[in-house]
This record gives C-alpha cells, structure tokens and sequence, in this order.
C-alpha cells in the first residue's frame, strides 16, 4: 500500500485549489473579522463572495483569514500523486506559495502553501512601511 496525502480542496473566483490539510486552522465564517486579518486578494485570485475563510496561523500564531468561495473536502491523494513545480514554472510565478500540484481525476490542480500565501499578503509592520 503506498503513502498518502491528506489536501483541502478549496475555490477562489472560478479557480479550485489543493492545500495540504494542516496548513488549515479550521475553516470559518468571515463576518465580524477585523478588515486587517482577512486576506482578499491574493496570488489566488479574488473570491466572489465575503463569506468564509481558512483559517491560517502565522509563526506567532496570530490567525489571519483567506478569504474563499467554499470548500469542496479534503481528499486522500498517493503521494506519487503529489508533484513541486517545475523551476521554469516556479521562476515565472510572482508567488513564492504555490509550490506545486496534485493530480485529481486525471487533472492537475495547484497545491498552495498557505502560511506562504497569507504571509505574502499581510500587511507591513508601520515602522517598515
């Protein structure tokens, strides 16, 4: 029997996306979330509606909200399934969080790095800025 993975299934805008489970806090509504911990737009894309988030914790542990359209499930994937990008893929992306893909039901699906993503869009600290 051959390892697996365990991936959320998750959608932004039109697109469906992969991350690896324990990326993911919980997934939760967005209503009543500081403006400032929600993450809208990212290297994903803009969702359509306002109305959940995944959960992600940053090294400090401080919860930021990214910003989807639904969640479609988590699935148990073959790690053969589960592939990096390709460097020349990779070296065009101006986004450091997707770091690779999964094959589902014969199609290729992007596997995002979540920390990754909300930490590329979290704002600067003031003194930085």
């Amino acid at each position: 029997m051959s390892a697996t993975s365990e991936i959320l299934l998750f959608q932004v805008g039109p697109r469906v996306f992969a991350s690896v489970v324990y990326d993911a806090v919980r997934v939760d509504t967005v209503r009543g979330v500081a403006a400032g911990d929600l993450v809208l737009q990212s290297a994903l894309g803009a969702p359509f509606a306002r109305e959940r988030g995944i959960v992600v914790a940053d090294e400090a542990g401080a919860e930021r909200f990214l910003v989807i359209d639904r969640v479609i499930g988590i699935r148990s994937v073959p790690e053969d399934e589960v592939h990096p990008l390709p460097a020349f893929a990779a070296a065009c992306l101006s986004s450091g969080a997707v770091t690779g893909f999964v094959i589902l039901d014969d199609s290729p699906t992007l596997l995002v790095d979540l920390p990754t993503l909300v930490r590329e869009r979290s704002p600067e600290p003031a003194h930085l800025a």
